[in-house]
């Protein structure tokens, strides 16, 4: 076991050490990851969530919001990866205002459901994530704020990392082996009697 927590503290201090170093090539892969989420999230709503409710209001609404979701997804895994860096400053731009507007979207298809009897809560915490989401994107987004940060995380994550290693390494130095003491029956009745 503390093998293994070794290894999971040294490798969050590693990430750590790497996120310090270079910070901009953890944020282009944030984008990258958030746009592959995007087209995932845009096939989900458009092959289970549509299906929710039987509107053509509301399902004009999870088409539009799909659609939309697949298309900047895309987008934002294919033209960095094809134009360069210079493309990765913007991608992070129409990711949070696409997060935004998906999310205004999904308040509104809520809405729509309010006079069914469809368990809403679900749909709210999954806009509620795209806020949170787009709020994260704009703290780090590439400006010098933005790795400022990034750095500040990698750095405490290093030292997180070492912190643990040393505690488990001095906790592994601290442990006394017991000594294991058998007691034959024979012995055991002469104790007995030598104690009365």
């Amino acid at each position: 076991m503390k093998n293994y927590n070794l290894a999971i503290f040294g490798g969050i201090s590693l990430l750590g050490l790497l996120v310090l170093i270079f910070p901009t090539f953890w944020i282009n892969l944030v984008v990258f990851i958030v746009g592959l989420g995007a087209v995932a999230y845009g096939l989900y709503n458009l092959l289970v969530t549509k299906r929710v409710f039987q509107d053509s209001m509301y399902e004009t609404v999870i088409l539009v919001k799909s659609v939309f979701s697949i298309v900047i997804g895309s987008i934002s895994v294919i033209l960095p990866l094809a134009v360069a860096d210079a493309m990765w400053k913007t991608m992070i731009y129409v990711l949070i205002v696409y997060l935004l507007l998906a999310a205004i979207i999904g308040f509104y298809s809520v809405s729509l459901l309010k006079s069914t009897e469809i368990d809403r809560k679900r749909f709210v915490l999954e806009n509620l994530s795209l806020l949170l989401l787009a709020v994260a994107l704009i703290i780090i987004s590439p400006e010098r704020l933005g790795i400022f940060i990034v750095r500040l995380i990698g750095l405490a994550a290093f030292i997180l990392g070492i912190f643990m290693i040393t505690i488990t390494l001095m906790s592994q130095k601290n442990v006394v082996d017991a000594e294991v003491v058998e007691v034959r029956e024979g012995e055991e009745g002469s104790t007995d009697s030598e104690e009365e």
